[in-house]
């Protein structure tokens, strides 16, 4: 087996884990609000606004667990780099602006 395949089987395990413990936690709410005093399917939906949307807690919990944060990374690279290579000359606004920014960098250095 490659680490490609080793990969996405822990992939797909985290991800069962994951759907488990949001589903247990789901149906402990559910129960908190039957508890409470309500009935069958509004108990459902209240769980459901107490607990929040699962599906953003999925993401979220993926984006932590994954290297979404290099992957974006190295996107902007490749994009900086194909904008200076199309464009090697900077401008001449830039230019002026680079050189208000640094002038008065160089004047108190001296």
């Amino acid at each position: 087996m490659n680490w490609w395949h080793i990969n996405r089987w822990q992939t797909k395990k985290r991800d069962a884990d994951l759907e488990r413990e949001l589903r247990s936690d789901l149906e402990l709410e559910e129960e908190e609000q039957r508890d409470s005093g309500i009935s069958g399917e509004e108990a459902r939906y209240a769980a459901l606004r107490a607990f929040g949307n699962p599906t953003l807690i999925r993401e979220q919990t993926r984006a932590i667990w994954s290297w979404n944060w290099l992957e974006s990374l190295a996107r902007d690279l490749r994009f900086s780099r194909e904008r200076f290579v199309a464009l090697p000359v900077l401008p001449s606004s830039q230019s002026w602006s680079w050189r208000w920014a640094l002038a008065p960098t160089s004047l108190c250095s001296r």
